[in-house]
């Protein structure tokens, strides 16, 4: 993976293994590298063998495992077991769950205090941009820039509007834009010819889906690139993903916010249309031409 690099200054990181993993990839001996491979390779079951069935795994010793689970910040592996097992009570929580832990807690604004809505969003936005790596953000930017590169997108049930949003946005900078088609045969006549000019950016939020991970495994299978949009608890997809962005969003009711992911997206908008410079400007003017000849507006 392309993501090794430690995160801007300032970043807030998410207290998941996934997360400390990534993140502390780039301080690793190349024994616990190996470990961290192994465990994002088989995310998440890896992290419940043993010590012993991990470092065979792995193909390092059980020390060199032990070790690296204190790297973390975990008390040991069992610390860290713990950890994985909460982790994964939080992928796969239900609407229904979220409400019911999270509304407890909350109380309605007061009339006078409706600016207090806002103080969550700017929060998760603070923490999105901060724990961001610069690395996979600007290399995301230079594929999506890059004419040569064909870009798809996919997302799943609660995911797929914003990778609508984001392929609208960019259809308006470059061609070569679309969606993966949704239907299962249409799906596979679409991507059976993927190869090194592909890119696809599929975006995957928690109770991830097997579909989205498959077809990021074909993707993968074939040498394109992927770009992994995912939330602080990480898909599963980020083992096979050459960049990955991540959405940080407290839980505030049944549903996560989606306001630091659509500002993400105008981000990677902002930062593409700027990397690709005049021809962009000059599509758009051409799009905006075209329009009103067929009398669209």
């Amino acid at each position: 993976m392309a993501d090794e690099s430690k995160p801007l200054p300032g970043a807030a990181e998410s207290d998941s293994p996934a997360a400390r993993i990534r993140d502390r990839l780039g301080e690793c001996t190349p024994g616990e590298r190996k470990v961290a491979r192994a465990l994002l390779a088989g995310y998440p079951a890896a992290g419940f063998e043993s010590v012993a069935g991990l470092a065979e795994i792995a193909g390092v010793s059980g020390a060199t495992v032990v070790r690296f689970t204190t790297k973390l910040g975990y008390a040991g592996f069992p610390d860290f077991q713990r950890a994985l097992r909460e982790e994964l009570e939080q992928r796969s929580a239900s609407p229904a769950s979220l409400y019911a832990r999270t509304n407890a807690d909350q109380r309605p604004p007061h009339p006078d205090d409706l600016a207090a809505l806002a103080e969550p969003a700017v929060e998760n936005l603070r923490a999105t941009f901060g724990g961001l790596s610069e690395h996979d953000f600007t290399t995301t930017v230079s594929a999506l820039a890059d004419p040569k590169h064909r870009i798809w997108l996919v997302g799943g049930r609660y995911s797929m509007f914003l990778a609508e949003y984001l392929a609208a946005s960019l259809q308006q900078l470059r061609g070569a834009v679309q969606m993966v088609p949704q239907m299962a045969s249409v799906r596979a006549a679409a991507v059976v010819g993927f190869d090194a000019k592909d890119v696809l950016i599929a975006f995957d939020f928690r109770r991830y889906e097997s579909e989205t991970r498959h077809l990021v495994q074909h993707a993968k299978a074939h040498k394109a690139t992927v770009v992994l949009i995912t939330d602080k608890w990480v898909s599963p997809c980020a083992s096979d993903a050459d960049t990955v962005l991540t959405s940080m969003a407290s839980e505030r009711g049944p549903f996560d916010s989606v306001v630091p992911v659509m500002a993400l997206i105008e981000a990677l908008f902002e930062a593409t249309l700027t990397k690709i410079g005049a021809p962009a400007r000059e599509r758009m003017e051409g799009i905006e031409r075209t329009a009103q000849e067929l009398d669209l507006l």
